[in-house]
């Protein structure tokens, strides 16, 4: 991931090193904010409990308290004794998926998605006019006879993830084998069946199941290629 500055001028975080016409304050190395990301990922969805944190029914804790939790309870930190909360706020706020949300004083942080822990993210279902034409979900092409047969499944988290992007959907698949597909989904349909579709950041959007029928068209690599090229 590329480092995150702070300008010295407005204080803006960004991933220029120049700002306000001054170079600006490095605050986090690609490595530290790959890292310390990952970890926020894992804490705020799944493992808020093992550094001693409560998430609130909705999912939400205070920066304060995430960052207090890494520095003095997590089972690595001492890779964390510099964190302060202006390194959770930046990386919340350049994340480029979405996956954190910041209270309006960005005292509070929650996921925006991808929990296990059961929480109520109070999302409101999106109308039809809403919905984006297609969305896409990568998987890999062994899952595809149980997929067709059973539609898309949460698995151990709370919602199907979906995406308008088939680039992402390509990385998500990957992320568990080669030989990915991509699998291309009519939302209108999950709303004729009775399943509500919510948007949690600006490249992914939730639902409780992908009924087989609403898959539109499985899209093997070389198809994906072509879309690519377009």
């Amino acid at each position: 991931m590329k480092p995150i500055y702070k300008c010295v001028v407005c204080g803006v975080f960004t991933e220029e090193s120049f700002h306000c016409n001054r170079p600006a304050r490095l605050l986090l190395s690609g490595e530290q904010r790959l890292r310390l990301s990952k970890l926020m990922s894992f804490l705020l969805r799944h493992g808020a409990n093992e550094v001693g944190l409560a998430l609130s029914e909705n999912g939400w804790v205070s920066v304060r308290e995430l960052a207090r939790a890494i520095r003095e309870r997590w089972r690595s930190r001492e890779y964390y004794s510099w964190l302060q909360e202006e390194h959770i706020i930046a990386v919340s706020l350049l994340d480029p998926k979405g996956r954190f949300e910041l209270s309006s004083d960005r005292k509070m942080i929650r996921a925006s998605y991808g929990h296990t822990i059961r929480v109520s993210l109070g999302y409101k279902p999106l109308k039809p006019t809403e919905l984006p034409r297609v969305l896409y979900h990568g998987t890999l092409r062994e899952n595809i006879p149980s997929i067709l047969e059973r539609g898309i499944l949460p698995m151990r988290r709370i919602f199907v993830h979906l995406t308008p992007s088939i680039d992402v959907a390509l990385e998500v698949g990957l992320r568990h084998g080669r030989d990915v597909v991509i699998l291309v989904i009519e939302p209108s349909c999950l709303l004729k069946k009775g399943l509500s579709v919510y948007k949690a950041s600006n490249i992914i959007y939730l639902t409780k199941h992908v009924p087989p029928s609403c898959i539109r068209e499985v899209l093997g690599k070389d198809r994906v290629s072509r879309q690519w090229s377009r």
